[in-house]
């Protein structure tokens, strides 16, 4: 056998490397899929690109929520973090932040688009939908979000308005006969964003809204889920340890 010359063997090194780098650009290492995450979830994660997440300085937002589900999803590896100053106004800065009507919180997302999206009952839904590793039906992810949405859309602006706030009240009768049945919202019973929307958004109205039900004593079903959700590991790390 022949042994090629250094000049050969370079050319073949060089040509070898053009090739890696064209397929590189070709498959873009779009994403691998692992197994990690709560409760084993499946995710994809994109390489090299982050979520970036806009959100308020402080726990002191809907930001709040978002930050639960996060935790609970274990995906802090895949965001970036954009924290805001809402004092200084840094999020009615353009060049700080992505939302098209200065609000917070919105994310960029990693596709080649960076597409923004914003609205946390959307959010919510986006994440759970790509991340949670829940094998359900678009029946039932379409339950999940419908909840999420009557929160944000309907209960919270009945509640905070004084002339509807009454008649906001009683869905919480409603609430409360569901979780006299099962232990979370969606009827196929699992810990999913609806919980994390239903915890944070009533928890956070109970300690603002003057008036607001003692659930202890009105909904006592309703009371104990709120607990048993805010004992979760996600809620502590996430909303507790960093108020």
């Amino acid at each position: 056998l022949t042994r090629a010359s250094p000049s050969i063997l370079l050319a073949k090194y060089h040509f070898l490397s053009i090739v890696c780098l064209v397929l590189i650009n070709m498959i873009g290492f779009q994403s691998v899929s692992l197994v990690g995450g709560a409760n084993g979830t499946r995710r994809d994660l994109v390489c090299c690109n982050l979520i970036s997440y806009y959100r308020a300085s402080t726990n002191r937002s809907r930001s709040a929520q978002v930050d639960w589900l996060i935790a609970e999803l274990n995906i802090e590896d895949e965001i970036n973090y954009v924290k805001l100053d809402m004092g200084q106004e840094e999020h009615k800065d353009p060049a700080k932040n992505a939302h098209p009507f200065s609000k917070v919180p919105c994310m960029k997302l990693d596709d080649k688009n960076e597409t923004v999206i914003f609205e946390s009952a959307n959010i919510l839904g986006y994440l759970a939908k790509r991340f949670d590793g829940l094998d359900l039906s678009e029946e039932q992810r379409r339950e999940m979000e419908s909840w999420i949405i009557w929160l944000n859309a309907s209960f919270g602006p009945a509640v905070v308005n004084e002339k509807t706030r009454e008649r906001g009240y009683e869905s919480l009768d409603v609430i409360e006969n569901v979780l006299k049945t099962r232990d979370y919202m969606c009827t196929f019973n699992k810990f999913t964003a609806a919980d994390v929307a239903v915890t944070y958004l009533l928890s956070t109205l109970g300690r603002l809204l003057p008036g607001f039900p003692n659930f202890e004593e009105s909904h006592p079903a309703l009371a104990a889920y709120i607990a048993k959700n805010q004992a979760r590991e996600a809620y502590q790390k996430s909303l507790v340890a960093q108020a």
